[in-house]
């Protein structure tokens, strides 16, 4: 007799109404080898497989080695759910007369978790492709961290000569409310990009956030600008009785396994390191990344001579209709301020070093660029570290909506 799907695994793959009896899937159902990042969750390579040998049929190797998993993961709900049900349908069963309603709402939260890692492991293969969200990385940032809100996942890239290389991804929990947060309490996750702000230990936290976590700095300025309240947005663990949660179960937070928390806390400058919290990756080659980068970079290049001329005229033109300053000026105000200041110049000299550059996720053509900024004038030097918010209008030109030192 041919085996009922079981169904967690029959909706994961696709197969829903299928059975598993007869192998399905090729060598070439798997993804290519170059889509796996040498960093990757151990446990859920291992549950994938066993799903994969689950949908050719191979039922007895799927089980034993689930059980070599479940024995070193005990935690690992998923593992153990998957388990059962290939259980129930070797012998030729099905699982759902078996349980009651409370239990099948915890079955179908563990179906999510199930249906993100698996579509995550089926369909990304970045063949090389770089993340459009990161343009440009400074020599200060070592790694960069994406949080891909709407699939679930986590990527870590290293810093290859300002250019982002995936080393790693991980499985993650967003807020219960799902990504886009503009107030405090609505249970979702902030859509932007932030860096982390510290490191909290485990002996600083409640069992709830695991081994440890990452604050961010939630809400950032383009944030305060638009309004967003709230606070305490980390990337964290999972308590230990748990090997991972739901798709949707934290407050708001970024959570991810221990084991995964630990891979990532490793690569983690507090202060540098940039995370960009976005709903959906856009992967693009590097050519069209070094497409915006050049643009960007001119805009700026060309923004820092007009100053350096002391062209305030032309200096302005950087500058958007709705621009707001770290000061709180608006355009008119700080057009007033600048001329003012730059009557009493004869010499300018601005150096930008550090520079990095973010396409900032859910806003209109738009980048957050960040760099030290050293300037010298005739009666007047300092050294900061700035914060930019640059947009492209109609006109094609990119213009800095927002400028502050405290971002």
């Amino acid at each position: 007799m041919t085996p009922a799907a079981p169904r967690l695994i029959a909706l994961a793959l696709g197969l829903l109404g299928g059975t598993l009896g007869a192998p399905s899937a090729t060598a070439d159902s798997e993804p290519p080898a170059t889509s796996r990042p040498p960093l990757h969750s151990e446990a859920e390579t291992r549950l994938m497989t066993v799903i994969a040998l689950a949908r050719q049929g191979d039922y007895n190797r799927a089980i034993d080695d689930l059980s070599d998993l479940i024995d070193e993961r005990p935690n690992f709900r998923l593992a153990q759910l998957v388990y059962g049900e290939l259980m129930v349908a070797r012998a030729g069963r099905s699982i759902d007369p078996l349980i009651g309603e409370d239990v099948a709402k915890r079955r179908d939260a563990l179906l999510a978790e199930a249906e993100s890692r698996w579509n995550h492991r089926s369909n990304t293969a970045t063949d090389g492709r770089v993340p459009n969200a990161i343009v440009q990385l400074a020599p200060e940032h070592e790694h960069a961290i994406v949080a891909d809100l709407d699939h679930n996942r986590v990527y870590l890239f290293a810093n290859d000569d300002g250019a982002p290389r995936l080393m790693a991804d991980f499985y993650a929990t967003i807020g219960s409310s799902g990504a886009g947060k503009e107030a405090e309490g609505d249970m979702r996750t902030p859509v932007g990009v932030y860096h982390v702000t510290r490191y909290l230990n485990d002996n600083q936290l409640p069992e709830l956030y695991g081994i440890g976590a990452l604050p961010v700095n939630y809400p950032n300025a383009l944030d305060r600008t638009r309004g967003r309240t709230g606070h305490g947005i980390w990337l964290h663990g999972v308590p230990r009785a748990t090997y991972a949660r739901s798709p949707q179960a934290s407050e708001g937070c970024v959570v991810i396994a221990n084991d995964d928390f630990e891979r990532l806390r490793e690569r983690v400058d507090v202060g540098a390191t940039p995370v960009i919290m976005t709903q959906g990756v856009d992967w693009v080659s590097p050519a069209e990344a070094e497409t915006i980068r050049t643009e960007v970079r001119a805009a700026i290049e060309d923004w820092r001579h007009s100053w350096e001329a002391i062209d305030t005229s032309a200096h302005l033109a950087y500058y958007d209709a709705d621009f707001v300053s770290d000061e709180g000026r608006d355009k008119a105000a700080y057009a007033a301020y600048k001329k003012k200041v730059n009557a009493r110049k004869e010499k300018i000299s601005v150096d930008i070093d550090q520079l990095s550059i973010f396409r900032y996720p859910g806003e209109q053509e738009m980048v957050k660029v960040t760099f030290d900024q050293a300037y010298r004038s005739n009666n007047y030097r300092s050294k900061d570290r700035k914060t930019q918010y640059w947009q492209r209008n109609d006109d094609g030109r990119w213009r800095i909506v927002l400028d502050t030192e405290a971002d």
